[in-house]
């Protein structure tokens, strides 16, 4: 019976999510993006988790809602890296805050130039305390929240760098290593989903599990209408 209950929400949110992808043709948030590969590289802290030297990634930058050109909104960045096992692990990333209430809201922003990509569920590494991952640019980007414009700044091989960091609440910022991301070329990119909850290492979790089943029957119910759709995936 308690399983049940406890259930319940887990399937509305599941159906919500399928019924809102069937009527958009697309994810329900981040529809559009632009399709990128590229290297992380782990700081030492975290080598143990991703292993030695440059890891391969594929990685995914999207407006949230779509909003027009020069108009903000919440932006995302996804990505999957090989763990030490080269097993697949999926991050999924959205414009935060990094203040002790602000990483756990979404946030619009103005441009690439200004995005501080944040988890907003926590992480447990092993028995350490949980702690937010945040990715923000190293590089100058375009200062206006529009693919074409990121489109525009990676011509001519340009590459996009980003320093990821992790901190929990009311510590400082740690160091997890630096993603290098390109344009991707055609096939390189061989998945339409990152799913955080399904792809990641034994002993890494997302915290509160209560939570963490929530956002899987979301991923699980954009996942079914999209297919349902028998569409091509936009990108």
């Amino acid at each position: 019976m308690i399983d049940t209950l406890t259930g319940i929400p887990n399937t509305l949110v599941r159906n919500a999510f399928q019924a809102g992808a069937k009527v958009r043709h697309a994810r329900v948030f981040h529809p559009r993006g632009l399709r990128l590969a590229g290297r992380f590289h782990a700081a030492a802290d975290f080598v143990p988790w991703f292993g030695p030297g440059e890891r391969a990634v594929i990685g995914r930058l999207s407006k949230g809602i779509g909003t027009p050109t020069g108009i903000p909104d919440v932006l995302g960045l996804a990505f999957r890296v090989l763990d030490r096992d080269d097993h697949p692990w999926d991050f999924a990333l959205a414009t935060t805050g990094r203040g002790t209430l602000g990483r756990f809201v979404v946030t619009a922003a103005r441009g690439w130039d200004r995005a501080c990509f944040g988890s907003l569920m926590p992480y447990r590494f092993g028995d350490d305390a949980p702690v937010w991952l945040f990715a923000e640019p190293l590089d100058d980007l375009p200062g206006t929240a529009s693919l074409q414009a990121l489109r525009d700044h990676l011509d001519n091989d340009r590459l996009l760098r980003f320093a990821l960091t992790a901190e929990a609440l009311g510590g400082t910022a740690i160091p997890v290593g630096e993603l290098d991301l390109r344009r991707a070329e055609p096939g390189e990119h061989r998945t339409d989903f990152f799913d955080p909850i399904l792809n990641r290492p034994a002993g890494v979790a997302l915290v509160p599990h209560a939570l963490d089943r929530l956002r899987e029957s979301a991923y699980t119910g954009s996942r079914r209408g999209r297919a349902d759709q028998n569409d091509t995936p936009p990108t």
